[in-house]
């Protein structure tokens, strides 16, 4: 589905639209005058700050009279980035919005999000015309991708930049709308789309519910597969074959071909209907090698075999242009008589048993015939083979609920992030299992936490409850219990009993109240629910670095881990990734108060090795750090942690022994005693 075929049923021209395109201007002509607020005609100045029809009429959090009164009062700190802004309207100012963040923050002394991103956007509508609340981005992106919309990479950050993400992308599919209409446009879209999903759910569900499931298995040719239509599932992993792979089909296929074999079969592929669920490697090679000769003898476009495959990952695309030059410098190696030969040979002999699944269910038994690693296929990282494991523990749930778990899955390992109009890619499940998942739930045991390999996967492999498993032992009945309440709880108290954010202006809807990194695992839908948490906090604390969210925090792990001379060693990055651990137990246990009271003291007690030490391994770090992650999951309140005071106060934190100068240290430990 294309979102040019849905805005168009946007109307724009109802009174709040009218409104919006009337007061928007005189917005825009007053900043970039830096007019003074008190000298705004008042029914413009209304609109901005309390009318029911503009700005303010939108349901996501205004301005307290008190604080539109501290707002203007201040207004002349707010002119220069204000002025900044409407100055630039075609380019992403984002360093002025979070300056104006972080004035309208101090003076008011609360985060106000969405009132903020709401005020921010009457100034630029151009960059940040999504005029929503901050938590309402999310279900925008989501209900575009759940009707099927074709979306970029990239999506991620605080709400600035996902703001921007959307409108850049609403400009670029809609470039005929007026800049101040589009503004309009995704305050409706979730509602226009809930529709559309509903219409499409149903119309599939009553089709399922009349297709019998079916498995079929054939053993077909390299040239019927390619005649298929097949597709890349949003939730597959990316191409990842390396040369090494690439060199070992090429080399297989032509021994056998020299051994005088009539077939030689490459490995089977998984379909579910025409999704590949497993072979996308093999298949992307075999492309590339048919493009390769077809390229090099000519052949007519007509007769050319076409790749059908869409592929959404940056990594993807960077090994398909590694395989594409290695298979064309393979095939001018060989002898120019043989060529022909071989490419005839894959075309005729090689052959893949191509195995169907399709109707009721039919997904979830696909998952079930995947196999982690086919044939001479590149291993997947420990924390997929998880994935693959609570996806069939989802036997209860529905397909769409499985695909929207492996699609967030997925989207966490390849997080894009805005970075001066580029986009970078991160893996955050590799980082938060590897590290702060893992270990941190060893160390809290008091225990040695040496590496997440696929060994060590059943720490993340717990107890099933559902309809169909019951507890099998007593000790499970706590983990029942606390199951059912959450149930219970956002059945019917979610609304009248709010529970305690972590983050002092609130979690957002990523963040499950209710998980904690040591607890007990509940396979399938729970599982999903906890990495998705831990991997939005992670966002937060350590990958939006420059986003107003604890602020002081950021400043001083940028300046304190980030940015000194000689961070980038060996040992230092063991060190910082066990402060990044100390510091989400931290802030998972007592929240952001938490760490703004204690992030200095975890700083010493981490970065003392480096100070103590010429020189830090990784067994050492395995070792060192698990009394201090046993206080504070022993910690029952805030005073407990005063622990951490008394052991930073002894001489030893003072004694530089086989170590080296290290001046932060030094002032950080100053700056607490």
């Amino acid at each position: 589905m294309r979102i040019q075929d849905i805005l168009p049923q946007i109307s724009v021209n109802d009174n709040w639209g009218k409104e919006y395109k009337r007061y928007i201007p005189q917005f825009i002509a007053y900043a970039r005058e830096r007019t003074p607020i008190n000298e705004w005609k008042p029914d413009v100045s209304d609109q901005l700050f309390r009318s029911v029809n503009c700005i303010s009429s939108l349901r996501q959090g205004n301005f307290y009279l008190n604080e539109r009164e501290i707002i203007r009062a201040h207004w002349n700190e707010l002119i220069s980035p204000l002025g900044i802004i409407v100055d630039n309207p075609d380019t992403f100012c984002i360093e002025q919005c979070y300056e104006i963040i972080r004035i309208i923050k101090k003076h008011i002394a609360a985060n106000r999000q969405a009132a903020t991103l709401r005020f921010l956007s009457a100034f630029q509508p151009k960059q940040l015309c999504t005029v929503v609340t901050w938590y309402y981005l999310d279900e925008i992106y989501n209900s575009l991708k759940e009707v099927g919309v074709e979306l970029p990479e990239g999506y991620g950050g605080d709400p600035i930049q996902k703001s921007h993400y959307l409108q850049s992308f609403i400009k670029n599919s809609y470039p005929d709308a007026d800049d101040i209409e589009r503004g309009t446009y995704a305050w409706r879209l979730p509602h226009l789309l809930r529709g559309l999903k509903k219409s499409k759910v149903s119309k599939n569900s009553c089709k399922n519910s009349e297709e019998p499931l079916s498995i079929t298995a054939d053993i077909l040719s390299i040239s019927e597969v390619l005649k298929m239509p097949l597709a890349i599932p949003d939730y597959q992993r990316p191409y990842v074959w390396n040369m090494a792979n690439v060199e070992q089909m090429l080399s297989d296929i032509k021994n056998s071909m020299e051994q005088g074999k009539h077939k030689y079969r490459i490995g089977s592929i998984i379909l579910h209907n025409n999704d590949l669920v497993d072979g996308q490697q093999r298949i992307t090679t075999i492309c590339l090698i048919k493009l390769v000769w077809s390229r090099m003898i000519d052949i007519s476009e007509e007769k050319k075999t076409v790749c059908v495959l869409k592929y959404a990952h940056a990594q993807s695309f960077k090994h398909i242009k590694e395989n594409y030059d290695y298979i064309q410098k393979w095939f001018n190696a060989l002898p120019e008589s043989r060529r022909m030969e071989f490419a005839s040979y894959i075309d005729k002999c090689c052959e893949l048993v191509v195995i169907r699944i399709t109707g009721e269910e039919s997904l979830s038994l696909a998952f079930k015939l995947f196999d982690s690693q086919n044939g001479r296929g590149k291993p997947l990282e420990a924390y997929n083979l998880l994935k693959a494991y609570h996806l069939r523990a989802m036997s209860a749930s529905d397909d769409n609920e499985k695909i929207v778990c492996d699609r967030e899955w997925e989207q966490n390992t390849r997080y894009g992030r805005c970075r001066n109009d580029s986009i970078s890619s991160y893996d955050i499940l590799k980082h938060l299992f590897d590290e702060q998942l893992y270990r941190t739930r060893i160390w809290c045991r008091n225990a040695e936490a040496g590496v997440f390999t696929k060994k060590r996967i059943s720490e993340f492999k717990g107890m099933h409850i559902d309809k169909v498993h019951h507890v099998d032992f007593p000790f499970q009945n706590k983990q029942l219990l606390l199951f059912m309440t959450e149930k219970f709880y956002q059945t019917f108290l979610k609304e009248t009993l709010p529970t305690c954010s972590r983050f002092n202006d609130g979690d957002g809807q990523g963040i499950n109240p209710f998980v904690t990194m040591t607890q007990p695992i509940v396979n399938g839908k729970n599982f999903f629910e906890y990495i998705r948490s831990y991997a939005e906090i992670y966002k937060k604390l350590f990958l939006e670095i420059d986003s107003y969210q604890m602020y002081d925090f950021k400043v001083f792990y940028k300046k304190n881990c980030l940015s000194y001379d000689g961070h980038w060693r060996t040992g230092d990055n063991y060190i910082r990734e066990m402060y990044k651990s100390l510091i989400m137990l931290l802030f998972d246990k007592f929240g952001e108060n938490g760490v703004n009271e204690y992030h200095r003291h975890l700083y010493v007690i981490a970065y003392y090795l480096r100070r103590k030490q010429s020189r830090v391994y990784y067994s050492t770090v395995a070792k060192y750090p698990s009394p201090f992650f046993s206080l504070i999951e022993n910690a029952k309140d805030m005073s407990a942690l005063r622990e951490l005071e008394s052991i930073i106060s002894q001489p030893e934190y003072d004694t530089i022994y086989n170590g080296k100068d290290f001046p932060l240290y030094d002032d950080v430990l100053k700056s607490i005693k």
